[in-house]
């Protein structure tokens, strides 16, 4: 059993440190925040080797780690919900470990939802004159989670041939 554990420590410490490195490598990189790139990546990894409660953990943790290296800090709650919160909704498509575009699109989309209220809440002055707090939200973090979604997609696809990448060490 603690052999068990260390290893899951491991692998923990290693996909969220790679997620870590990835973030830094950015596609596309928006004014207010978001950016397109394929950090998500090894917390799906995660989440599928491991299962959704520590994908849950993992996701949370890069959350935390793109804070200490990356924040933008307006209020306590938005952190919350900018940082562990949608990180740690990734985790969540490791309930889906038999299905995986389905465990991909509900852990991005889950993500999306937070970044949507955190956007209505905490960004709303940014919404042309005219257009709602939760269309303009809904858009912009549209932009850059929806392609970044399909990248990561299309790369998880391509990988899960090799089936060891998704099953955990004995």
């Amino acid at each position: 059993m603690e052999k068990r554990n260390l290893q899951i420590m491991v692998e923990t410490a290693v996909l969220v440190g790679a997620a870590l490195v990835l973030s830094m490598i950015r596609l596309w990189r928006l004014p207010q925040g978001g950016s397109i790139g394929i950090d998500m990546l090894p917390i799906f990894v995660l989440a599928f080797r491991r299962g959704g409660r520590v994908g849950l953990l993992g996701g949370a943790l890069f959350g935390m780690m793109k804070l200490l290296t990356d924040p933008f800090i307006m209020h306590p709650v938005q952190v919350l919900l900018d940082y562990p919160i949608p990180f740690a909704a990734l985790g969540v498509a490791g309930f889906f470990r038999n299905k995986m575009a389905v465990g991909v699109v509900v852990g991005a989309l889950l993500r999306y939802l937070a970044h949507i209220i955190s956007g209505v809440v905490f960004f709303a002055e940014y919404a042309p004159e005219g257009t709602s707090a939760l269309i303009y939200s809904m858009v912009y973090n549209g932009t850059f989670l929806i392609p970044e979604t399909i990248l990561v997609g299309v790369i998880l696809f391509v990988i899960r041939a090799r089936k060891d990448i998704f099953e955990p060490a004995q």
